[in-house]
């Protein structure tokens, strides 16, 4: 066995008021770790999963070193149904993997996404520098691209206005599209998240590429009293559904509204509960994968 390796156990067939007495025998026996493995069911993405309950459920146990005979004599004397498969397998710092495959990459127009342990390329002239952490938003997710993609054309468009411009950008992640739009010449950008991880890792982005002008505070969309000439927000068609009153609330009027994070197959319904009726006038709509991409006017 390498010395990089690890073993987990996969246990079948546990019957779920056994499963106490088998994760204290688990750890007796050795185990590093033992994790259940979940049924579950989500049909809407704007509501959390919702565990069924079942009776018979499936544990994964760690172990550093191949598990002791007794560890699997104890699991039958248990419950003689308990069922395992062994696999060893390699302990990877998973971050690190996924850093190898993140390269610098065309974003829209001039702009380009850089990794903040990589040098630009040559032909990089505005560069985004990006430590994703754990938060959402590294410029390669369609959604953020359509994004990317309006505000690169709305700052076009609007280039003798915009810097008299406030932006709000609703769900910021990273702050990569607050960072687009501050390096395209918007006035006032501010980014809201609802995770504190993100906000910590927007804050540590933006001082990265030297923005301190771009605000990310503590505040969520319901505190925030002010009205903005453009309002972004890349997340789930219905989380939007849900948020809109307020995202409405703090556009100005005649101001401007990207969204993104709009599902193909749902997109008939949130075009009926989110635009129908509501003095938004479509601008664009774009389509990318399986996403879609609206710029409105209120």
């Amino acid at each position: 066995m390498s010395e990089n390796n690890y073993f987990r156990v996969r246990l079948s067939q546990v019957p779920a008021e056994l499963e106490d007495i088998i994760t204290t025998h688990c750890f007796e026996s050795g185990a590093s770790g033992v994790t259940e493995a979940l049924i579950f069911t989500q049909p809407d993405l704007t509501y959390d999963p919702q565990i069924l309950n079942v009776r018979n459920h499936e544990m994964d146990v760690f172990f550093p070193e191949n598990p002791p005979k007794d560890f699997f004599d104890g699991l039958t004397g248990i419950n003689a149904l308990i069922r395992w498969n062994i696999y060893e397998e390699e302990n990877k710092d998973w971050l690190e993997e996924w850093k190898k495959g993140f390269k610098p990459f065309k974003l829209i127009g001039d702009f380009w996404v850089v990794p903040s342990w990589l040098q630009p390329p040559p032909e990089c002239k505005h560069a985004i520098y990006i430590d994703p952490g754990m938060a959402f938003g590294t410029g390669t997710h369609a959604t953020t691209q359509m994004m990317a993609f309006f505000i690169h054309k709305l700052a076009e468009k609007y280039k003798n206005n915009i810097a008299d411009w406030a932006m709000l950008d609703v769900g910021t992640g990273t702050a990569i599209l607050a960072m687009l739009a501050q390096m395209s010449g918007m006035g006032l950008v501010a980014g809201i998240e609802i995770d504190p991880e993100a906000r910590r890792v927007a804050r540590e982005n933006v001082k990265l590429n030297k923005l301190p002008e771009i605000d990310i505070p503590e505040s969520q969309l319901e505190d925030i009293r002010e009205q903005y000439d453009l309002v972004v927000a890349n997340i789930i068609d219905g989380v939007l559904i849900n948020i809109k009153k307020d995202l409405m609330r703090v556009l100005k009027p005649g101001g401007h509204m990207l969204l993104t994070g709009i599902l193909e197959e749902r997109d008939d319904h949130f075009f009926e509960k989110f635009i129908e009726g509501s003095g938004l006038t479509v601008i664009r709509r774009i389509e990318k994968d399986e996403w879609v991409g609206y710029w409105v006017q209120s």
